[in-house]
């Protein structure tokens, strides 16, 4: 739902006009922009990822292995970006930096290999290298960079795509080279915030109950299986 709405209001410009209605089906006025090759609203620019958000790089997490007698963060890996934590997750101090700290409702991007754009919902961790934190630039809410760069992914496969070559990753110089159309005026992008947020806040919600029905089943099955607990 909330991708489909991002689409009808940033990319195919539909977004609510001063009355109400949608942009460009309303006969808004568009210009055209050299840069992106298409048509954009006259109040919207040529801009690039980094004017609407921050990239975060991980640490070398074996740089920062867990203290004596300190509780450690889990090490977030982009297979814990796939799986959440498990057993097997790596541990890290808690005695890293804050910008590195992922805490639910934080977006990650894997830039090596995997390319990917996930919204964490798996509990605190700390941030492993070749994966990004996003945060806002320039005051642009999370819902709008977080479908602007998960839509530039996809540009980024089909570029390697197209070439028949395996993008291996994804470097700040190809951030700055990124094509977007940004709005002048960010009350449209905050009022998709206010519209989208809570689908968002549902996503995390219903993530953080499966992976505690799941902690749940996995320390209830061993005992079933071995007769210590009977369902009646």
């Amino acid at each position: 739902m909330a991708k489909r709405l991002y689409d009808y209001w940033f990319v195919q410009f539909d977004f609510p006009n001063e009355e109400g209605k949608p942009y460009k089906s309303s006969g808004g006025k568009m210009k055209w922009d050299n840069k992106l090759n298409r048509n954009i609203p006259k109040d919207w620019h040529c801009g690039n990822l980094f004017e609407i958000a921050a990239f975060t790089n991980g640490l070398a997490c074996q740089k920062y292995r867990p203290q004596k007698g300190e509780k450690p963060l889990p090490v977030i890996k982009i297979r814990e970006m796939h799986d959440g934590i498990t057993s097997d997750t790596e541990k890290i101090t808690s005695n890293i930096p804050e910008k590195v700290k992922v805490y639910n409702g934080d977006v990650l991007f894997s830039w090596s290999a995997s390319l990917e754009v996930k919204l964490w919902a798996y509990g605190l961790g700390g941030l492993n290298q070749h994966i990004f934190k996003v945060t806002s630039a320039n005051d642009f809410p999370k819902s709008f960079y977080y479908f602007q760069l998960l839509d530039y992914v996809d540009v980024f496969k089909k570029v390697a795509e197209a070439r028949k070559t395996t993008m291996g990753h994804i470097t700040q110089d190809h951030l700055q080279q990124s094509t977007i159309a940004v709005p002048d005026n960010k009350n449209i992008t905050d009022k998709f915030e206010l519209m989208v947020s809570p689908i968002f806040k549902q996503l995390i919600r219903l993530q953080e109950e499966i992976s505690s029905l799941t902690k749940q089943r996995d320390e209830l099955l061993p005992l079933l299986m071995n007769g210590q607990i009977t369902i009646e």
